[in-house]
């Protein structure tokens, strides 16, 4: 097994206990518990999948780091699209959105397509 998820593992499975302790002492009033217990379950979901995933092979080559990369850049395109699409429709006053709301969109929609983006790129097998 890899040192990295190894950690990750042994970094999970303490923050859980720690959430769980917290919870327990606290009678479940303070929220640091809950934190405790949703990142000790991401970084003990994450070391176990990327260890059954890749074992003791390497987890990443050229091709992807040049998937990813590009990736990246095609989803900070679509958010500048998109943010610019906003504008737009906000200056024209054809839809009216709260910075709050404008910026929650403009987050979920770069994270999805990076992931969308990657995901395609990887399908397809290498960047043109």
């Amino acid at each position: 097994m890899k040192p990295r998820n190894l950690y990750r593992i042994i970094i999970g499975a303490l923050m859980l206990i720690s959430g769980i302790v917290s919870i327990l002492l606290t009678a479940g009033e303070a929220i640091i518990g809950s934190i405790l217990l949703c990142a000790g379950l991401a970084f003990l979901i994450t070391g176990i999948s990327r260890h059954r995933k890749y074992g003791d092979d390497p987890e990443s080559d050229e091709r992807s780091k040049k998937i990813g990369a590009y990736g990246i850049t095609y989803a900070w395109l679509t958010g500048l699209f998109f943010m610019f699409g906003l504008f737009w429709l906000d200056y024209l006053n054809i839809f009216r959105l709260s910075t709050q709301n404008a910026l929650a969109l403009s987050v979920v929609v770069l994270a999805l397509s990076a992931v969308i983006y990657q995901t395609y790129l990887f399908r397809k097998g290498d960047v043109d």
